[in-house]
């Protein structure tokens, strides 16, 4: 008997994405079930050649249905339409348009991808969104069906080798490392991070001068070349050039290191769909401090310190505590890994079985259970 058919469909692909990452974990769950699973795109970097298949190769005659993710506006728009056979949206989140320069490419294409979810949503049979706040965007641009469901987390992303990066190196060798990442984007408020940092230095001083060196790492690729010479300016001014690296983007054994060697994770981004590397510094036992902005309360639910100001003097002192008051550190980091249990693999696996069950037309497949019961994730 032929395997059904589930093909993913992305515009384009990066190692290390976070749409990239969902993708091949979707596919991972498909195939546990029996399913038969590709995914396809226009833009394959050279790393991921054979890894994913370019578009072009794909037969909707074979595939009974084709799960596209929408994560920002793009031009094979016509392509996609084109498709003849059943598809459903999986939904990462579009940041907002007026967090990009006007005129700049990043909001052009924001705003593109805010239009076209609009418009093609008469193509779907169905929707999922990986967050609530994904999902109640759906449900603003007219959705009637959709779902949460974050198939993102896969955890075993962590679980493989290990690779000290080469900056490391260079530092004394008890420097406590803050840790970062996400992309140098006008969202992402690094700058706060940054001057964060300097209070704490500030605040350690004054507590205890032997303190040992401490070093802001902000691990992530360029998305806004302004945003990232405005950042190096701000280091510069704050006389940080030392002990705040913009080390770009790392490869996977490298981050692997920075989250098990890390002192704390932080965050304060003002807009996430979803936002991973709060699960993946959960799943280190980093201790988290972040601002409760957008998606992130309901990812990060009790596995960290979440700050209702944006203002980084408290950042800096809500750090500074996690450092000093006893028990803290290890009860934030035991919240943590409880959190974790609501992204377990056989939870998720078993929520898209349960949601395939739900696709009338989708022929059965040997390896799904339909009658698989579903998780505490809300839908």
């Amino acid at each position: 008997m032929t395997p059904v058919r589930i093909d993913q469909f992305a515009p384009s692909v990066a190692a290390g994405d976070g749409v990239t990452n969902g993708l091949l974990f979707t596919r991972s769950l498909l195939r546990d079930l029996g399913y038969e699973s590709h995914i396809y795109s226009f833009n394959i970097p050279e790393q991921m050649a054979g890894e994913v298949l370019p578009a072009r190769t794909f037969h909707p005659s074979k595939c009974s249905l084709l799960l596209y993710h929408h994560s920002m506006g793009h031009d094979h728009g016509p392509w996609l339409l084109d498709q003849r056979c059943p598809k459903a949206l999986v939904y990462h989140n579009i940041t907002p348009p007026e967090f990009f320069p006007a005129g700049s490419g990043l909001r052009r294409y924001a705003e593109m991808g805010l239009e076209q979810l609009e418009q093609w949503r008469d193509e779907f049979v169905h929707a999922l969104a990986d967050s609530p706040l994904n999902q109640s965007e759906l449900i603003a641009a007219g959705y009637p069906r959709s779902k949460t469901l974050p198939l993102l987390v896969d955890t075993r992303r962590l679980e493989g080798p290990t690779a000290e990066p080469g900056f490391i190196a260079r530092q004394e060798s008890d420097t406590r490392y803050y840790l970062a990442v996400g992309r140098l984007a006008e969202n992402k408020r690094q700058y706060l991070l940054i001057e964060a940092f300097y209070h704490l230095l500030q605040l350690q001083k004054q507590a205890d001068s032997s303190q040992p060196p401490q070093r802001l790492i902000l691990v992530g690729g360029t998305t806004s070349e302004a945003y990232a010479r405005g950042l190096e300016q701000y280091i510069f001014d704050l006389g940080l050039q030392d002990q705040v690296l913009l080390v770009g983007k790392c490869s996977e054994p490298e981050l692997r290191w920075l989250y098990r060697n890390a002192h704390q994770y932080w965050c304060a981004s003002a807009h996430e769909g979803f936002c991973m590397p709060l699960l993946e510094a959960n799943y280190a036992s980093l201790p988290v401090v972040t601002q409760a902005r957008s998606n992130i309360p309901d990812t990060l639910g009790e596995g960290g310190l979440l700050l209702d100001s944006d203002d980084p003097i408290v950042f800096a002192l809500t750090c500074h505590l996690l450092n000093t008051e006893p028990g803290l550190r290890e009860t934030t980091i035991a919240a943590g890994l409880r959190n974790l249990q609501r992204y377990e693999r056989d939870n998720l696996r078993d929520a898209l079985v349960q949601w395939l069950g739900q696709l009338e037309f989708l022929p059965p497949c040997d390896g799904a259970k339909p009658d698989a019961t579903s998780t505490t994730h809300r839908s």
